[in-house]
């Protein structure tokens, strides 16, 4: 048990800071100029969550299907997995929320949208920040642009716009689509917090952010 005590999050990491943000500016040069896309993209899930109309809505879920799917295999299988063996797993996980999303479509079509405007309004931020955000990170961490996380393209942007999105959409059903997002959250901030990245509590914020709208009744 003393032995367990001397360990620190450092210690459980497979690969060291360098390794990791060179792997996603690598990853980043290589799909330029998509990442424009994909922030237009969530910019237009956003426009959908502002409105009422139920064809907006299935859109807002499927595009977001659509980039957790993008996520699983072009991040975390074909590039994070070479240097993290876990990342298997969190493909297969990313894969199954990406099928609750589209199951989803379904239950927004179902039932009004939650009434609460602050629940609606502070979804809607977290998609901001998420579309928005997630790409001046590497400012704020004194990391190079080239390491900039957009959404679609890298797992932390597109969590927070899902679960804003979720946040305000969902009427029913909502704790089946939260423990996959919130999970990857903890993981990531975890990570980075191993990695000694200022950009730690990014997802630390939003998971923080997403109970507490969760918990606005009136």
């Amino acid at each position: 048990m003393s032995d367990w005590a001397t360990y620190t999050l450092a210690d459980f990491l497979m690969f060291s800071p360098r390794v990791y943000f060179r792997l996603v500016e690598r990853y980043n040069q290589g799909l330029w100029p998509l990442q424009l896309i994909f922030v237009a993209g969530a910019l237009a899930i956003l426009f959908a969550t502002a409105t009422d109309g139920r064809r907006a809505r299935a859109a807002a879920m499927a595009t977001l299907a659509l980039a957790w799917l993008f996520c699983a295999w072009q991040f975390l299988w074909l590039r994070y997995s070479t240097i993290n063996w876990a990342m298997s797993y969190a493909t297969a996980a990313f894969m199954l929320q990406a099928g609750l999303l589209l199951v989803a479509i379904r239950w927004t079509q179902r039932g009004a949208l939650p009434a609460n405007s602050l629940r609606r309004r502070g979804g809607i931020g977290l998609m901001v920040f998420g579309s928005l955000g997630y790409p001046f990170g590497p400012l704020l961490a004194g990391r190079a642009p080239a390491s900039a996380e957009s959404f679609g393209a890298m797992p932390d942007p597109t969590v927070a716009v899902t679960l804003g999105a979720l946040v305000a959409l969902m009427p029913q059903k909502l704790w089946l689509l939260l423990p996959i997002p919130v999970l990857w959250c903890v993981f990531s901030a975890l990570t980075l917090l191993a990695l000694e990245d200022a950009g730690a509590w990014a997802p630390f914020a939003v998971i923080l952010v997403t109970f507490a709208l969760l918990l606005v009744r009136r």
